[in-house]
């Protein structure tokens, strides 16, 4: 009974030094804020967006992007501007350059309106590096206000990831822990 107590002991502090160092290199590496991040996968889209002629004159609407392919690769831009022209007038086409995440067969598009003037798109047409064109069409359908709306041709939906209690460790038997320690102590002590 000695015996088993004194080994309980030795098992004890043993895993109490093993987790203790091992709890100084997970932590080793602690969160901060990056100034900036460049993705280097990024890659670059030329969007064609065409207004409906059934659309506003024009919008002040704050209008997002979002697209991607089947496999989980999403660009997004938060605020469609173009310097250039008066962006979505009535019965005109404007061109935006986005980058993001580099998309194998873009299948999808949504829009995002924040305003109260309105705005209909008719077609979307994304060009990208490694993807072929993409077309859109919206027959002249009004972007809903403050919901991501849009079309998606995706043979089959992206993959969400696990769920997070299947990304958690599987917890090993205590008894068997304490079993393999216990030899790991004892053989480790014993050839001292």
């Amino acid at each position: 009974m000695r015996r088993a107590h004194c080994t309980f002991l030795l098992l004890s502090a043993f895993i109490f030094v093993a987790v203790s160092k091992a709890d100084q290199r997970i932590n080793k590496f602690q969160p901060h804020v990056h100034g900036s991040f460049r993705d280097p996968g990024a890659c670059s889209y030329t969007v064609v967006i065409s207004t409906s002629c059934l659309s506003p004159k024009y919008t002040t609407d704050q209008i997002s992007i979002t697209f991607g392919d089947a496999f989980g690769n999403q660009v997004y831009d938060p605020k469609l501007v173009n310097p250039f022209t008066t962006t979505f007038e009535q019965c005109s086409t404007n061109t935006f350059q986005v980058t993001g995440s580099c998309s194998l067969q873009i299948c999808y598009v949504y829009f995002y309106r924040n305003g109260t003037v309105g705005w209909i798109p008719q077609s979307v047409e994304i060009y990208g590096s490694f993807s072929t064109p993409a077309v859109f069409f919206f027959n002249s359908t009004t972007v809903p206000e403050g919901e991501w709306y849009g079309i998606s041709k995706c043979q089959h939906t992206p993959t969400a990831p696990p769920p997070s209690s299947a990304l958690r460790p599987q917890i090993i038997p205590g008894w068997f822990s304490c079993l393999i320690l216990g030899f790991l102590a004892t053989s480790i002590f014993s050839s001292y």
